[in-house]
């Protein structure tokens, strides 16, 4: 992977079709057109986790860093816990993606909604079988996916509204009428906007250059919010409340701006969205899976790889539970629920990587630090405290209403996540040290020559 393929993960990971909605939920709660100051401390904010990640997948540039690290700042049975919680994120994405992908190519179609499934499994089986070609193949459709969405996205929205011909309603004024708890909200769900951005950080024994993820992250940030400051307000702006509260918002800006042919070129987009996130997440995530493996934490099935180096069974993994979560999604037609379950999650996840650059500042002071954050002790606080306010805020709240649904799920998801730590890994451990006992005995020694000792 190079730079280029490096910001297309980076970037295409967080900029999934469930952007559209994050956008169109981030308005309910900022006065009219300003939801872009929201996205903007959303990405300063954003830029301080960059910081982190780039001290700590600098100090360990392998698939397997976020276990090194909060292993070293933290007990291994907390990090892995909070470890295999976090690895539910990219499922959540993918998930509550592809359901907003088929309903939305089910509805410029003129489908009936059942279509959105077969949709679903088709676009999910591209990126899988792309995936398990290997990381070259998987980088040239990252490229090309990821970028046309940027591109288009933002070229869409700019275009509606030089059309709609208005001015910007209160752009600088996102508390007239609106509380600051409501801002609060909003920004948590700018956070959302640039969440999985740092799962790059797994490609780190892929890329040319060390250099190229942390670089690649920082670019990334920035694309995201060119993309998701023009489309989020062009929602403001045209959109009605009915508009905004379907599953498929970007389609009514794609009317806006070029009428009918608007409409299917946001489709062919939000289709491409579904290939650059399902692609980049199965890319990012296997690998993830396949170090945690070869460390003997999963099964070490998971750790094995086909003829093109591809961890393959954490590919199909992950393409069949993706699946799963996407019919029980268009089931309950819950992706709200998903949508504010992962600004959780994403900004929990950054509030530790926040404690674990301070923690391993004063733990292991002597390690090679090729990226080092500035103020490290103060932006470290500043993380854990605001990421962990944005959390709380996140977990109680759906759309723009009082909700604990999405702080029940990350509990659950916690829950499960330390029974398995607890209480199935001291098993997969010893079965994997008793297969290699057994393997070390069956090994053939060499014979001693004569008159050694």
């Amino acid at each position: 992977m190079g730079l280029r393929t490096a910001v297309s993960t980076s970037a295409g990971l967080a900029f999934a079709a469930v952007e559209y909605i994050a956008a169109a939920g981030l308005v309910a709660y900022v006065a009219g057109d300003s939801a872009w100051i929201a996205i903007l401390t959303a990405g300063l904010l954003a830029l301080l986790a960059w910081g982190y990640y780039g001290e700590l997948n600098g100090m360990f540039p392998t698939a397997a860093a976020i276990r090194l690290y909060m292993s070293r700042a933290m007990d291994d049975r907390v990090a892995l816990t909070i470890t295999f919680s976090y690895m539910t994120t990219i499922v959540l994405v993918v998930a509550a993606d592809a359901f907003i992908v088929g309903s939305a190519i089910s509805h410029v179609l003129g489908e009936s909604s059942w279509t959105a499934g077969i949709w679903v499994a088709g676009l999910l089986g591209v990126a899988m079988l792309s995936n398990l070609r290997g990381i070259r193949v998987a980088g040239n459709v990252q490229d090309i996916a990821a970028y046309a969405v940027l591109i288009t996205s933002t070229a869409v929205a700019i275009i509606a509204l030089v059309r709609s011909g208005t001015a910007l309603r209160t752009p600088f004024n996102p508390l007239q009428g609106h509380s600051p708890a409501g801002f609060a909200e909003a920004v948590a769900l700018g956070v959302f906007l640039y969440s999985a951005f740092e799962w790059v950080t797994t490609s780190a024994e892929e890329v040319r250059r060390p250099s190229h993820i942390h670089r690649g992250m920082a670019i990334a940030v920035l694309l995201l919010f060119v993309a998701c400051t023009a489309i989020t307000t062009a929602m403001s702006h045209l959109l009605t409340h009915a508009q905004l509260a379907t599953s498929y918002p970007q389609l009514f800006i794609g009317e806006r701006a070029a009428g009918a042919v608007g409409l299917w070129v946001m489709g062919a987009v939000t289709m491409l969205t579904a290939v650059n996130t399902f692609n980049g997440g199965f890319v990012t995530a296997s690998r993830f899976i396949y170090a945690t493996a070869r460390e003997g934490s999963l099964p070490s099935a998971l750790a094995r790889l086909n003829d093109k180096a591809v961890p393959w069974m954490p590919v199909v993994a992950l393409a069949t539970a993706s699946f799963l979560v996407a019919i029980a999604v268009e089931a309950t037609r819950g992706w709200q629920v998903l949508v504010a379950t992962g600004a959780v999650l994403e900004s929990t996840i950054y509030a530790v990587a926040a404690y674990c650059v301070l923690r391993l500042r004063s733990r292991d002071p002597d390690r090679a630090r090729p990226f080092r954050i500035r103020a490290a002790p103060v932006a470290a606080w500043i993380g854990i405290v605001v990421f962990g306010l944005l959390a709380v805020v996140a977990s109680l709240t759906v759309g723009n209403k009082l909700d604990p649904l999405p702080l029940a799920i990350v509990l659950m998801v916690a829950g499960a996540s330390a029974w398995y730590v607890m209480k199935i890994l001291p098993k997969v451990r010893a079965k994997e040290a008793s297969r290699q006992a057994s393997r070390a005995r069956r090994r053939p020694q060499r014979p001693v020559p004569d008159g050694a000792d």
